[in-house]
């Protein structure tokens, strides 16, 4: 038996596969999901969507958001899904050096800083 996974964006539906294994990088670690798991909605961290399907593993980048597991279905609500694949080192390693030199002199300049430097992490991470 397999699960479905559905991930959307603002612009669009970017994937609907089968699975036999879904992986979410949720806030504050991974999250493995199988046929006949438990009902969740849990918080996404910026990192690595694995997905197990009979074509083989895929790997995507996401941008934060939210994830919903119910009925062997996890919907996945994210700014951005990108194949790893597409991923640049150098580009990730530039958007790193800018996120960390950008000003947290205010507390709203420090979490947009904070959530740069995590987005920028989760993407170098991503592409290697």
């Amino acid at each position: 038996m397999s699960i479905r996974c559905v991930v959307v964006t603002p612009e669009r539906t970017e994937l609907d596969r089968e699975a036999e294994f879904v992986a979410l990088p949720m806030f504050d670690g991974e999250l493995g999901v199988l046929n006949g798991r438990a009902p969740m909605i849990g918080r996404l961290g910026f990192g690595v969507l694995r997905l197990q399907t009979t074509a083989g593993p895929e790997r995507y980048f996401v941008d934060g958001g939210f994830a919903q597991v119910e009925n062997d279905l996890v919907s996945i609500l994210t700014a951005r899904a990108i194949p790893v694949d597409m991923l640049n080192t150098d580009e990730a390693s530039k958007s790193l050096a800018d996120a960390l030199a950008l000003p947290s002199d205010t507390p709203e300049q420090s979490q947009i800083k904070d959530a740069a430097v995590r987005r920028a992490r989760g993407q170098l991470r991503a592409s290697r």
